[in-house]
């Protein structure tokens, strides 16, 4: 899964036909708007899928480290993976990383001489059947990892989908009351409008914050 990939961002079929309503008089004005350019060019969003990148690429990290290292001790893994998703770590938590990876190096070098060593000692045997197991162990531990950082990384899409289109179309009814317009629809559905306000809808959106 390539986290730090996972698009989030709306396509205009998913967004229904009619986004505002403003007044209700003896003629109407109807409007049109492109409510996915408002949603995705918003600097809400932008600044959102900032921060699921970041999210995604850290997790890609942590599987990319066990991946490359499987033959490290087990809580290892687990400290390495707790430590490199806390917020806000210090000095503390900065030098037990340090160790993990140092440590990691350490015991991949050994591993690869033991498995090219001519005439292996029966301690070398003992140490190289350790460090297979450790391999299956973290190998089961990171599948369970990716499994878990899809779904978190799913459940934060949606939540951020919801919550930039719910700004989009407060946006967009802010405009249609200010302006005096019935009823706006998204563009596809009326797409040969005269009355575009898919720009002062954007505008009203990022003067929001």
């Amino acid at each position: 899964m390539k986290f730090d990939k996972m698009g989030w961002f709306v396509a205009v079929g998913l967004l229904g036909c009619m986004v505002g309503m403003g007044f209700q008089g003896s003629s109407q004005k109807i409007g049109t708007v492109d409510l996915a350019r408002v949603f995705n060019e918003s600097d809400f969003a932008k600044s959102q899928d900032g921060s699921l990148k970041t999210m995604g690429a850290s997790r890609k990290a942590i599987l990319d480290f066990i991946a490359a290292y499987r033959a490290i001790p087990t809580e290892d893994a687990q400290k390495f993976r707790d430590l490199s998703l806390k917020p806000n770590g210090g000095a503390t938590e900065k030098a037990e990383l340090d160790r993990i990876r140092q440590a990691a190096l350490a015991t991949d070098q050994k591993f690869r001489d033991l498995q090219t060593k001519a005439s292996p000692t029966d301690a070398d045997r003992t140490q190289l059947n350790e460090f297979g197991r450790r391999a299956n162990e973290n190998m089961a531990f990171a599948q369970r990892l990716e499994q878990e950082f899809t779904e978190e990384i799913r459940q934060k899409q949606e939540g951020l989908r919801n919550e930039t289109l719910k700004r989009a179309k407060a946006a967009v009814a802010d405009v249609a009351a200010k302006q005096g317009y019935s009823v706006i629809f998204v563009e596809d559905v009326a797409p040969y409008s005269a009355n575009d306000v898919t720009t002062e809808a954007l505008k009203a959106m990022n003067a929001k914050k």
